[in-house]
Parts: structure tokens; C-alpha cells; sequence
């Protein structure tokens, strides 16, 4: 019976696991080359940044990255997501806790953008919501740095709240493990 149960649970993770290779997914990155100049893009789903370092206690935040080889050679672009219809926050409002320092970022522009994802029809209906988001520009030794550290927390400002997570969740549907499978993705085309 013990055997049964590792099997379905060593059986589980890899199906989860396998899930960030699949295009839509959290985490899965694609690759264009533009034909009108050349350029190759690469961008990444948003991925979740849990609220605990357990890779299961919710997120309400999901970040993504996108490079395109025609950007300043440091620049990556790092957009936030939260659901629902949200201002974000003015002036800096993204910050990084990187092992006790914090690091703060202002976005690319002023308004938010709030988009509506419909709902999916499968087994079950999932309903469709708004999406909040707002675009920033980091370095690739930022993303490295945060790479690397021992912990990060992330924390993004709303108008009139906020949310929070953790990046140095490593598990393997967690954003620390996408933005590391990206940043080699990076390396190898620049």
C-alpha cells in the first residue's frame, strides 16, 4: 500500500511538473523570430508566486518576462499580474525583499492595464474575471540576483491594498524555477 501511495504521488509531480512545458501554462516559454527585422522574442506565461514558501498556499500574484534581442543588452521586461480590476499603485509600486534588502521598481507607465480572461469549458466550467497588470523594466543581474539569494519576497502595491508572495519558493510550478529556465533561454540567444 506505501508503495501505491509514492508511486501516485511521485506520479502526480511529474504530471505537474510536465505541466510549465505546455504552451498557456504557468511558466512555459515561447520563442518567435520576427521576419520584418530578424529579432527573436522571448516571453514567458505569467507564473505564481505563492503566499508561503509551500508551493500550495494560493497566489494571488503571477509574474512574467519577456526579451527580445532588439533591447538595451541588460534590459528584461517583468510584467504583474493580480486578479480582478485593480489600480496599481503610483510611483514605485513592485518591491523586492532580497534577503533583507528591499528593492523597488516604478512601472513602465502610468494607467493600469485590466484585461477579461473568459471562462474555459472543460470537465468543469472555470468563469472568466479580470486580470490587472502593469509592465517594469529590470536587469538580467537583477533576475540573477534574485536567482540566487536565499530568500526574496515579493511585494506589489494596489491603490488600495496590496499583495505578497514568495519567490524563493522553489517548487516546481513556483516562479523561481520558470525565471531560472527563462534566464538560460536568455543566455543562449544573446
Amino acid at each position: 500500500m506505501r508503495n501505491q501511495q509514492f508511486l501516485l504521488v511521485t506520479f502526480l509531480l511529474a504530471v505537474l511538473s510536465g505541466c510549465a512545458s505546455m504552451p498557456g501554462m504557468p511558466g512555459y516559454i515561447s520563442e518567435e523570430k520576427s521576419s520584418f527585422v530578424g529579432s527573436t522574442q522571448l516571453s514567458m506565461e505569467p507564473a505564481f508566486f505563492y503566499r508561503d514558501n509551500d508551493g500550495f498556499s494560493g497566489s494571488d500574484l503571477k509574474l512574467s518576462l519577456l526579451w527580445r534581442s532588439t533591447m538595451e543588452n541588460d534590459d528584461i521586461v517583468l510584467e504583474a499580474f493580480v486578479d480582478g480590476a485593480h489600480s496599481f499603485a503610483r510611483g514605485e509600486s513592485l518591491h523586492f525583499n532580497v534577503d533583507g534588502e528591499v528593492v523597488s521598481f516604478k512601472a513602465l507607465e502610468e494607467l493600469t492595464n485590466i484585461d477579461y480572461e473568459p471562462g474555459v469549458y472543460s470537465t468543469v466550467y472555470v468563469p472568466g474575471g479580470n486580470v490587472s497588470s502593469k509592465r517594469y523594466l529590470v536587469s538580467r543581474d537583477f533576475i540573477t540576483r534574485i536567482l540566487e539569494a536565499s530568500q526574496v519576497g515579493v511585494r506589489l502595491d494596489l491603490r488600495r491594498s496590496f499583495v505578497e508572495g514568495v519567490f524563493s519558493d522553489t517548487t516546481s510550478s513556483s516562479a523561481h524555477e520558470a525565471f531560472g529556465a527563462f534566464m538560460q533561454k536568455v543566455e543562449q540567444k544573446s
